[in-house]
This record gives C-alpha cells, structure tokens and sequence, in this order.
C-alpha cells in the first residue's frame, strides 16, 4: 500500500501528463515535485509535503477541492485552495495582487512557506532561459518584468513579516536579486 505522498506524486504526475513547461521539454510536475521536496526538507508532517506537491492542482487541472479532499483529506484540500490563484480574474496581475491580498491574510505557515518554495521553484525553473533570453523570458509568463518584480518582491515581504522558513526565505531573496536586483528591506 502506498503512503499519502507516494499517492499523491502518483496523481501529480496523471494529472500533468503531456503537459510540457514553458521554457523547457520536461513534464510540468517537475515544479510541483521540487517545492514539495524543498518542504520535505524543512518540515515532516506528511500531509504539508502532500499540499506542497498539489499546490497548483486546482489552477492547473480538472481536478477541484472536492476531489482532492476526497482523495488527500480537508487539511491537504484547504491548503490546497489556499495556494490557488483566483482563475477567474482574468488580468494576469489583479489575480496576482488578488492573491498576494490573501496571502496577507494567511495565519497559516505551512501555506506561506510552500508559497515561498513554489515562486522560489518557478524562478529557479526559469533561471537557464533567463541567462540565455534575459529580460524576454518575461514575455512568456504572462506579466512584464515590472510586474513580475512587483509580485515577487510582495510575496518577500510578506512572508518575511510571517516569519517563513529562513533558509528558505534566504534562497528566494537571492533568487529576486539576480533576477530584478536588490530589495528594499523596509518593507
């Protein structure tokens, strides 16, 4: 019998099947499994890692909190739905800042630090094409380099202030320097 994780990587990678990456020719789940994985190294409860791997399911698949509560259990579906982006705000940067709003709002840890990990996994993901495309990878994610700034920088300080997971938090604010340059640490 598989354990929920095993259960859950099983799905991921149904769920992603076909489904290629933007800026590579490996399957989509890549990213979920990676933030999964950067949980699993800063905590052990089974069921945050099992959200961590399922975080973008809602916005990315068929599959609904029903279905994931049912197959996962509450706990996994509602961090589940806390991670989602609100899809039905169509301009890309009102669902960021819709997000980022909720964000705000969060008490729960475990969600802010697998937030961290997933934006921190997608510029990671990014970072080959960004050292041969530069600035242009941007015309590719939906948001311009500005607003993307604006968004990462937002979910720092966010999560700074939430106190998030510090090695974490580190390893993503490097990532927000390379890519966008430093950080005002006001915030």
């Amino acid at each position: 019998m598989y354990t929920k994780l095993e259960e859950a990587l099983h799905f991921v990678m149904k769920c992603y099947e076909g489904q290629k990456r933007r800026n590579d020719n490996i399957n989509r789940s890549y990213q979920p499994i990676v933030v999964a994985n950067m949980i699993r190294n800063i905590n052990d409860i089974e069921d945050v890692t099992v959200a961590a791997l399922l975080h973008r399911t809602i916005m990315d698949t068929e599959y609904g909190y029903e279905e994931i509560e049912e197959m996962f259990g509450t706990l996994v579906a509602d961090m589940v739905s806390d991670l989602s982006e609100d899809m039905s705000i169509a301009k890309w940067l009102d669902r960021k800042k819709d997000f980022i709003k909720r964000m705000k709002q969060c008490n729960d840890i475990d969600v802010i630090n697998i937030v961290v990990a997933a934006k921190l996994a997608d510029l990671l993901g990014d970072y080959q094409a960004f050292l041969k495309r530069g600035d242009k990878i941007w015309k590719d994610v939906g948001g311009s380099k500005e607003e993307n700034a604006y968004v990462y920088r937002e979910i720092y300080s966010l999560a700074k202030r939430k106190r998030a997971n510090s090695n974490l938090l580190e390893r993503y604010k490097n990532m927000i320097i390379i890519y966008f340059g430093e950080i005002d640490e006001e915030d």
